[in-house]
């Protein structure tokens, strides 16, 4: 592997061009692949076979240990049957290809007599079977998911397979100054990292929690409630949500993912609900059962910082079951509990209405009012990894989940295992101590019940009057505040007292709840407010200084009419998406979905709110 390690700009002498220095080395760096659970293996006629007969041994001890020995002994024989019977599927096809050239040349030499026809149409079924595995195992390489069943075998899966995989790569980061090019070095560094992170002994203030608790979260949960949430699963509800979770997710740690289980479950079932059905009734998890891989996403691209990675667990898809069920239970009951000002993860709850609502206040800046208005976007630090769990039941309890619930939540939370995924090696292996995991199905929901209080607060400083709201039209007034999961926006008046109140409320949120508010990556925005004025309050809350038009979950917020100025970077990445060189390998039946996929994906929040300029959609017709 040629990995590039620095690339640095010498001094131009006679030329007006920068030279560019670029050190480089040939790699012999190799890592054991993980284990995974191939869907084009399903394909093959012995497949089922194997597994049958793998999963009718007899094994002896409590259902998650009996469960978890089967898939291990399993893997052992699917590794050996891939390695002496699959075959290397790309040796598959060309021998395949081979075998019916000669048939063929056959033909052409002797005759089409009866036999040869029927070898060559033996040859062309087997040609077809070969050519579709290799078609399902680049569809699972490129996890291209603006498709459902997208085009044949084509250079278009290819390149984003080979895309994908160097995207992953990290070959250099940045440790302060330092910058580290030793892949010993970068991993060592970016597991530290994490393990820091989620390991952390952070002190949660116990009266600070009691204090933004009482009065403001209210018992809501009823017996009836907490009955449906903590009853056994049936089968039924097993499989409902076995076969709900996605079937395109990449697999936990154990290589076993969601096609594996719904493509055999017919087999594997009784064992995976006995084992489900063992955590419901005692509480226990076995150890390593809920263990994860993290795997770091850019969120940035030429990402050099380790802060500038996303970490998303890939939990085991047996584990998983577990977690949807509770999540299932929880989905349809949340809208009781969670204010209106959260949008995020909550049932028939639109993010539409954060961008109308954030737009509205916008609008309204300007309007002169005693000490001005104001617009805060806040953002909290490493807002799921940091939650404490503490901090999460004791909300929990306060707003009426009974023990059995709770108790089912701490084994969740205390039962998660970690390892870092760097550069397809995987490094530690350590518990957490505090975050819920981006890629868990109950993750969003434990963080917006959490969140609840922040919100609830917010709410009760205005009910004192200590916080302002902004008026709108006819004596409306904007909302406090519009939520997102972690994506804060509040709306006040510039009153100092109000500034104060608030920092009063962050300062507590996060002694309790250690959700910290990152004063760097916070943006006020103001309407007609003195230079000085405003510099006074950004100095007294530590936030940043914020200019019209600026992004929202993806949509820019101006003042005014939509105008071309405003939606032309949108128009602008739509195009650049389309005139992808990429697109050249696709089909023209393929470009369609493609041009499609792109056009919902990027417009369809901007062009649900705006109304788009004539113009500016003709532009992106041509």
């Amino acid at each position: 592997m040629c990995s590039s390690l620095n690339v640095s700009t010498l001094s131009k002498l006679k030329s007006d061009h920068f030279p560019l220095l670029l050190d480089f080395e040939h790699s012999q760096t190799t890592f054991v692949s993980q284990f995974k659970f191939l869907s084009m293996w399903t394909l093959h006629d012995d497949c089922k076979s194997i597994i049958q007969e793998s999963w009718n041994e007899n094994m002896v001890g409590c259902p998650m240990f009996i469960l978890n020995q089967k898939l291990k002994n399993l893997k052992q024989k699917l590794k050996h049957w891939n390695k002496n019977v699959f075959g290397n599927v790309n040796t598959l096809v060309k021998e395949a290809e081979q075998k019916l050239i000669l048939i063929q040349s056959d033909i052409d030499t002797n005759g089409a007599f009866e036999t040869l026809l029927d070898h060559q149409k033996n040859a062309q079924i087997d040609l077809e079977k070969a050519l579709e595995k290799e078609e399902e195992l680049w569809k699972e390489k490129s996890s291209s998911n603006w498709h459902s069943n997208g085009d044949r075998n084509t250079k278009y899966f290819h390149c984003l397979a080979k895309i994908k995989h160097t995207s992953k790569l990290i070959n250099s980061i940045n440790d302060g100054e330092n910058v580290l090019t030793e892949l010993d070095q970068i991993s060592s560094h970016i597991t530290n990292h994490f393990q820091n992170i989620f390991s952390s002994n952070f002190a949660v203030q116990d009266l600070q929690v009691d204090e933004l608790i009482d009065g403001v979260v209210p018992n809501l949960i009823t017996e009836d409630t907490n009955h449906m949430l903590t009853m056994l699963p049936t089968p039924y509800e097993i499989y409902k949500a076995m076969s709900t979770l996605k079937k395109e997710s990449a697999p936990g740690p154990d290589g076993f993912g969601e096609n594996f289980y719904q493509t055999y479950w017919h087999i594997v079932k009784n064992d995976v609900i006995n084992a489900v059905l063992e955590f419901f009734s005692k509480d226990w998890l076995l150890p390593n059962f809920n263990s994860n891989t993290i795997v770091l996403i850019p969120k940035v691209p030429d990402a050099m910082s380790v802060n500038q990675y996303r970490p998303i667990a890939l939990a085991n898809f047996k584990f998983k079951i577990i977690s949807k069920i509770l999540a299932d239970r929880l989905a349809p009951i949340m809208n009781s509990i969670i204010s209106p000002h959260q949008r995020g993860f909550i049932q028939g709850k639109s993010i539409r209405d954060c961008f109308c609502v954030t737009s509205e206040a916008i609008n309204h800046l300007h309007n002169k009012a005693f000490a001005g208005n104001l617009a805060f976007k806040v953002d909290i630090s490493k807002a799921f990894d940091t939650l404490e769990w503490q901090f999460l039941l004791k909300v929990l309890n306060a707003f009426g989940f009974n023990n059995r619930f709770c108790s089912w939540i701490n084994t969740i939370l205390r039962s998660a295992l970690l390892s870092i995924n760097v550069n397809g090696k995987l490094n530690g292996f350590f518990k957490c101590k505090r975050g819920v995991r981006q890629g868990d199905p109950l993750s969003p929901l434990l963080f917006c019940i959490a969140e609840e209080v922040l919100s609830r607060n917010i709410s009760k400083l205005v009910d004192l009057g200590k916080l302002d709201l902004i008026k709108g039209t006819r004596h409306i007034q904007i909302p406090s505040h519009a939520l997102y999961a972690d994506d804060i926006m509040i709306f006040c008046k510039g009153k100092i007292s109000s500034i104060n109140a608030l920092l009063e409320l962050f300062k507590a949120y996060a002694l309790a709840s250690g959700q910290v508010i990152n004063p760097s990556k916070s943006t006020v925005y103001y309407g007609s407010i003195s230079v000085s004025r405003i510099n006074h309050i950004t100095g007294l809350i530590g936030f940043n200084k914020g200019s019209l038009p600026f992004l929202y979950l993806g949509v820019p917020i101006f003042k005014g009419k939509p105008k071309k100025l405003f939606l032309q970077p949108i128009a602008d990445k739509i195009k650049s998406k389309l005139s992808s060189w990429k697109a050249s390998l696709l089909s023209i039946a393929g470009r369609v979905v493609l041009v499609k996929s792109i056009i919902q994906g990027m417009l369809i929040h901007s062009i649900s709110i705006y109304s788009w300029p004539q113009s500016l959609l003709k532009d992106i017709e041509c």
